[in-house]
């Protein structure tokens, strides 16, 4: 569910202002490409209609389903890897739905055109009638590329690296309702049988929805062939994660890290078939303005989170572009760490952090900090005030009775003082000797947080807050996130459709693994089960609604705005359905014009 989502940023950070990307995509609008295209009128070089570039703001982390936490990883892999199931979501109600091969078939309507999921390698599968079992029946003609058959003990094999506590699987949390795991270890002997290569059973210990058993048991296999003998303490350094073994549309021809993943068309996919384009070139782009450049001159063919202030010089400045917009499902959020992250490593103790650990604080930064003037200055119509972790998208679950907490500085100031916060004599705020100082953190080469860091700099400093602001490289920034190094930062989520937020906001936070803010709270411990168990999906509907209220309360984190991603897109690519599921959601089906149809 998550992504963890320029130049290093100092207290003197100053933020290139607009004119001076619009100023670079003019200067260039007469270059050349590399490959010998015309910025201006998109003619392109024939040897590029067979590879499509995409830049990116930084590398994947792994391209290992088990362990890579970032969704540049995820769209990676996911053209690697098969799939147990295909998914579609509902516009109207927001829900998912899941279907396997032979289920989608029986529910076409005849003359629709519909196309079956041919990607799922499940056929059919059951629920049992007292819900605590799912039977998956597979296909027999699902083969990984080295021409071993995909199994049904390779699904078993996968879920026990899932919910191997060594590994430490970002995605143990799926695993929460199998046979054992109440009693705090899944005894997968009962929990995955697999009585032939095609049958594929789980086991729960309580009754679980349809939606959710589908969710939870469809996470992506690895070869259990090609991994069997590496040890779980060698699993995240294993050669074998640089070397990914799958069977989807595209496989792995070259990853130079930092710089670019090389994917070709696996044409020995029939899951559900070779890539239509016979190359895409991911490549690692840290800075916004040279992203955006590359994408004007042709070095490139899609550019993510496009500024709206830039989409008229853009435009202008090669008519073989266009803007295309999906949401919501990204959002971002200034994450304070709850508790004190050093006390809890060094004893497992939980302590209040000395800034943080307070709601009423939490709630007097979320104060001060002017949302909406973020908003107004760079996303425009394309930002949506953020309340909590449940999207407006989601219909049936949202509360739109919650009010977002004004930009009230006095309110902030009052809050502040209530929790013994008062000005020293160099006007910063302070309590028994300490100053209210600390780092904000955020990943570099995004543009909008760079923007988003230095307003709520100015915000806090207006209230007597010394908010210094830092940059780190993309994986270093992540790997610290994850480790529980920073006290303060900003990030992104990338939330999933269903919602399921323990691994978020679980108390236990050896299970939660990305509740970096260490937030603990046992009734949204509770309404996440309770949820659980109603049969009935849109029945949980009372818990979300209270989980949202406690959520905006406790303010564990800063929650800033959903965002109307904006990307940029090259007209000669065909064939792109840009939905809620992201950006790549089809990218296998996309096609690239011969560069003789491109110019105008």
């Amino acid at each position: 569910m998550i992504e963890i989502c320029s130049d290093r940023v100092a207290a003197t950070f100053r933020l290139a202002g607009s004119f001076l990307i619009v100023l670079a995509v003019l200067a260039l609008s007469s270059c050349t490409r590399h490959n010998g295209s015309d910025a201006k009128s998109g003619k392109v070089n024939a040897a590029m209609d067979s590879t499509l570039v995409i830049a990116m703001l930084g590398d994947a982390d792994y391209l290992n389903p088990v362990i890579g936490a970032t969704v540049t990883s995820s769209n990676i892999f996911g053209l690697i890897y098969p799939s147990l199931l295909q998914s579609e979501f509902d516009t109207t109600t927001g829900l998912m739905n899941y279907m396997a091969l032979e289920k989608k078939l029986r529910t076409v309507t005849p003359g629709q055109g519909k196309k079956a999921p041919k990607g799922a390698i499940a056929k059919s599968w059951r629920l049992s009638d007292d819900q605590k079992s799912l039977t998956y029946i597979l296909r027999n003609d699902a083969f990984w590329d080295d021409g071993k058959p995909i199994v049904s003990a390779d699904f078993k094999f996968s879920y026990q690296l899932y919910g191997n506590p060594v590994i430490a699987s970002a995605r143990q949390q799926y695993l929460a309702e199998l046979i054992g795991a109440d009693k705090g270890k899944i005894d997968f002997d009962k929990a995955i049988e697999t009585p032939n290569d095609t049958t594929l059973v789980f086991r729960f210990y309580k009754p679980v929805p349809e939606h959710l058993a589908l969710f939870h048991t469809s996470l992506t296999p690895l070869p259990a062939h090609r991994w069997k003998d590496v040890k779980p303490d060698e699993f995240r350094h294993s050669p074998l994660n640089l070397d990914p073994l799958g069977a989807g549309p595209y496989k792995l021809k070259n990853w130079q890290q930092q710089q670019e993943i090389v994917l070709v068309s696996n044409r020995k996919s029939n899951l559900p078939k070779p890539g239509n384009i016979p190359a895409i070139t991911f490549k690692v782009v840290p800075d916004y303005t040279v992203r955006l450049t590359e994408l004007q001159t042709g070095a490139v063919d899609v550019v993510e989170n496009i500024k709206p202030e830039d989409f008229t010089a853009l435009l202008k400045a090669n008519h073989q572009l266009e803007i295309k917009t999906v949401g919501l499902r990204v959002y971002d959020y200034v994450g304070w760490a709850n508790i004190d992250q050093e006390e809890y490593k060094r004893s497992g103790m939980f302590k209040p952090h000395p800034l943080f650990g307070s709601a009423r604080v939490r709630l007097a930064l979320t104060s001060a900090i002017d949302r909406q003037a973020i908003i107004d200055g760079y996303l425009k119509q394309y930002g949506v005030i953020c309340n909590n972790d449940i999207s407006p998208s989601l219909k049936w679950a949202y509360n739109n009775r919650i009010a977002p907490h004004p930009y009230d500085p006095s309110k902030a100031s009052a809050l502040l003082k209530a929790e013994g916060w008062i000005p020293g004599s160099d006007g910063i705020l302070q309590k028994n000797g300490r100053r209210f100082s600390f780092v904000l953190y955020t990943n570099s080469g995004n543009a909008r947080r760079n923007y988003a860091s230095v307003i709520i700099q100015q915000n806090l400093r207006a209230i007597g807050i010394d908010c210094k602001l830092d940059v780190q490289e993309s994986n270093v920034f992540f790997e610290n996130l994850q480790a529980r190094k920073l006290d303060a930062w900003m990030a992104g989520w990338s939330i999933g459709l269903e919602i399921d937020p323990l691994d978020v906001w679980g108390s236990d936070l050896k299970k939660s693994r990305f509740n970096f803010a260490g937030y603990r709270n046992t009734r949204i411990d509770e309404l996440c089960e309770l949820a659980k168990q109603k049969m009935d999906q849109v029945g949980a509907k009372p818990y979300w609604l209270e989980y949202q209220e406690i959520l905006h309360r406790d303010q564990p984190i800063t929650f800033l705005y959903w965002i109307r991603e904006t990307q940029g897109f090259s007209k000669r690519i065909e064939g792109e359905e840009l939905n809620i599921s992201g950006t790549f959601y089809n990218v296998d089906d996309w096609r690239l014009r011969p560069s003789a149809n491109v110019a105008q």
